[in-house]
C-alpha cells in the first residue's frame, strides 16, 4: 500500500478550518499509520465533524471519488431581429463553477449488528455539511482539497443512493453524489478583473419595450448611467428609441459605479 496515497480532504471555512491545518500534519501521520493496515481505510476523504483519524474539522468516509467533474458555463441572450435569419448572441453572465462527484459508503467490513453496520451513519454526516449552520444561518463554505485545493465552495444537493442491505434492511452500501458550487466574496471577483469597460467601443441592439434606464442596467449593472448613453449617440428623447437600432455603449470607470453604490 502506499503510503503517500493523497487523500480528498472536505473542512468547513472559518475559524475550525484554519485550526484543523495546524493539525494536518498529525492527522497525516495516523492516516499514514491506518493505510497500512488495510484497503478500507487506506483510501480515505478527510471533511468535517471530526471523526476517529480525522483532524478537528474534518470528515472521513472509507474511499477516495475515482473521478470527479468540474463544469463552468455562461449565459447568452438571443437577441430577435426582424429580417435577420438567426437571433443576435449577446454576452449577459458568467454562471458560478460546479463541482460533482461521487463518494462510496460501504460498512459491509463490520460484524452483522454492530454499532459501525449501518452505512446511514456516515451518510448523515457528509449531509449535515449541506444543513444550515445555526451561526451562519447558511450551510458552511467547505474547502475541497486532493493533494492540492480543488475548490472552495457550498454543498448545493447531496444525493443518496441506497445499494447494498442485510436482511433486516439495514443499508452497509451508500452511493454518495455530492454538487457543489464554488464560493466567491465580491473582493475576490473584482481583483482580477478590468476596472476599466474595455477600450474598444461595444454596442447594443434596441430590444423591443427597450429604455435607455434598462439597457444601461444591461450593459453597466446600473441604471442611473443612461445619459452616458444618451449623450454617446445623441439620443434627445430617452423614451424613443427604434428596435433594432445599434447602440454605442461608452466606457465607465468600473470602481467609480462600485464605490458610488451601482451594482
Amino acid at each position: 500500500m502506499d503510503d503517500k496515497l493523497k487523500k480528498l480532504r472536505i473542512t468547513p471555512d472559518g475559524d475550525k478550518a484554519a485550526e484543523s491545518k495546524s493539525r494536518r500534519g498529525a492527522a497525516g501521520g495516523l492516516a499514514a499509520a491506518a493505510g497500512r493496515v488495510g484497503s478500507a481505510v487506506a483510501n480515505t476523504v478527510k471533511g468535517a465533524l471530526g471523526l476517529p483519524g480525522a483532524g478537528p474539522g474534518e470528515f472521513e468516509v472509507p474511499f477516495n471519488p475515482k473521478e470527479y467533474v468540474i463544469e463552468q458555463s455562461n449565459t447568452f441572450a438571443e437577441i430577435a431581429i426582424p429580417g435577420l435569419e438567426a437571433p443576435i448572441i449577446q454576452f449577459v453572465r458568467g454562471n458560478t463553477e460546479k463541482l460533482s462527484f461521487e463518494l462510496l459508503i460501504d460498512t459491509t467490513d463490520h460484524p452483522p449488528g454492530s454499532k459501525g453496520r449501518d452505512a446511514r451513519t456516515k451518510a448523515n454526516e457528509i449531509l449535515r455539511l449541506a444543513r444550515i449552520d445555526g451561526e451562519r444561518h447558511a450551510p458552511p463554505v467547505c474547502l475541497f482539497e486532493w493533494g492540492e485545493e480543488v475548490m472552495r465552495g457550498v454543498i448545493e444537493s447531496v444525493r443518496r443512493q441506497f445499494v447494498l442491505f442485510d436482511p433486516d434492511g439495514t443499508p452497509t452500501r451508500i452511493q454518495v453524489t455530492l454538487g457543489v458550487k464554488r464560493y466567491r466574496t465580491l473582493v475576490e471577483q473584482l481583483g482580477p478583473m478590468n476596472r476599466q469597460s474595455p477600450d474598444r467601443t461595444k454596442t447594443d441592439v434596441v430590444r423591443q419595450g427597450d429604455t435607455l434606464p434598462a439597457i444601461a442596467h444591461r450593459m453597466y449593472g446600473d441604471e442611473t448611467l443612461w445619459r452616458e448613453i444618451a449623450t454617446r449617440n445623441g439620443i434627445r428623447d430617452p423614451a424613443k428609441l427604434t428596435p433594432g437600432r445599434v447602440l454605442e455603449i461608452p466606457k465607465v470607470d468600473f470602481v467609480r459605479r462600485v464605490t458610488e453604490g451601482g451594482t
